[in-house]
Order: C-alpha cells, then sequence, then structure tokens
C-alpha cells in the first residue's frame, strides 16, 4: 500500500467541491502531483513546462 497518488486526483475522487475550497483541507508543501498536474501547475503559475523553452 505504499503506492504514491496524486495529491490533487485524491482531492477530486474524495472530496466535495464545497470541501475542496475549505482552507482546512489544503495542506501546503510538496506533494506527489502526476504528470498533468505537474503540466497544469507550471501553466498556472507561467513556468516553462517539461521540453519547454523560454523564448
Amino acid at each position: 500500500m505504499n503506492t504514491l497518488v496524486c495529491g490533487d486526483c485524491w482531492r477530486q475522487e474524495n472530496l466535495t467541491f464545497k470541501q475542496r475550497l475549505d482552507p482546512a483541507f489544503i495542506r501546503p508543501g510538496y506533494r506527489y502531483l502526476c504528470a498533468e498536474h505537474v503540466a497544469l501547475q507550471a501553466e498556472l503559475l507561467g513556468h516553462p513546462g517539461i521540453g519547454r523553452s523560454a523564448a
């Protein structure tokens, strides 16, 4: 049972929309993210993704 699960995927599958907005359920810090959520987070933060160059 030591398999890593994406934190964002787990939240979407196991918490209601209201719980996802509640600060009590938001844990700051590093967590494992799947490739899809890493790319989404990089896009939202304006960081170049893997394989991209900042021209």
